[in-house]
């Protein structure tokens, strides 16, 4: 089932307690585990037990997306520090012996230079077509929740717009992600 049967200590916090109360956070997902409660036949049981498993495969999967994209946005810093040949300096001081232009000046963005996407540092195709197929508003959201590090707040604040419609379209972006990606690539 979906709980083991250990019992916890008194005063101390359940391992899956956390998972529990976000499965039955989800109106279904209590009255599957109401019926399942009250009425415990093989079918209630069976039903409660695959909407387990589909919530926690989301989670899994959630956390995978998560991962990879977190990895390819630190990757991409990296890739873009080594590409701009920068180091860690006192921005203030001269960029060379030779030059008199200071290492904040030389971080001004030019029309020259060359600006590089965060997708560029994805080398998963799968991954990089499904975050290309994506509208640009879930894009935008994704980069500034997982490359910024934004909360949803923040990015409402950002924005200009609810909160709630900055989780429905990460939520969205996600879903779509794992839709499109080989099935045996989730953890």
């Amino acid at each position: 089932m979906m709980c083991s049967e250990e019992k916890p200590e008194p005063g101390k916090f359940h391992p899956n307690a956390a998972l529990m109360q976000g499965f039955l956070k989800d109106e279904q997902h209590r009255i599957v585990y109401e019926q399942a409660e009250r009425y415990p036949s093989e079918a209630n049981i069976q039903k409660l037990n695959s909407a387990f498993q589909r919530f926690y495969t989301e989670i899994q999967l959630t956390n995978y997306l998560t991962m990879t994209l977190s990895y390819y946005a630190r990757n991409y810093s990296k890739q873009a520090a080594v590409h701009q040949g920068r180091e860690l300096a006192v921005l203030d001081q001269p960029a060379g012996e030779e030059q008199e232009t200071s290492k904040k000046d030389m971080l001004v963005a030019r029309e020259d230079q060359t600006v590089y996407s965060w997708e560029q540092a994805i080398h998963d195709p799968a991954l990089l077509t499904a975050i290309q197929d994506l509208p640009n508003k879930q894009k935008e959201y994704l980069e500034l929740h997982f490359i910024h590090q934004l909360t949803h707040t923040e990015i409402a604040e950002t924005l200009d717009i609810s909160q709630q419609a900055v989780s429905k379209s990460i939520q969205s972006a996600l879903r779509k992600l794992r839709s499109v990606l080989p099935k045996g690539d989730a953890p």
